[in-house]
């Protein structure tokens, strides 16, 4: 099938392999973290776990972000 006339399309880049880093912290380790029975702040490991997630999603994807406008 052919590309329409105009439309470019994007290759996959080597950075953009960071945007797999959070769906890892998420899915690939959750079994890890559900077997930690630290509770920082009185709070279960998981739930900090979760929310760590959410600030290293953050940062990988302000990461990306400045890798393609760097490039």
């Amino acid at each position: 099938m052919d590309d329409p006339e105009g439309v470019e399309v994007a290759a996959f880049r080597p950075a953009d392999a960071l945007l797999f880093l959070p769906f890892v912290w998420q899915l690939g380790l959750a079994p890890w973290a559900n077997g930690v029975t630290w509770r920082p702040l009185d709070l279960p490991f998981p739930m900090v776990w979760q929310m760590a997630g959410i600030v290293f999603a953050t940062f990988v994807l302000a990461l990306r972000y400045w890798l393609d406008r760097k490039s």
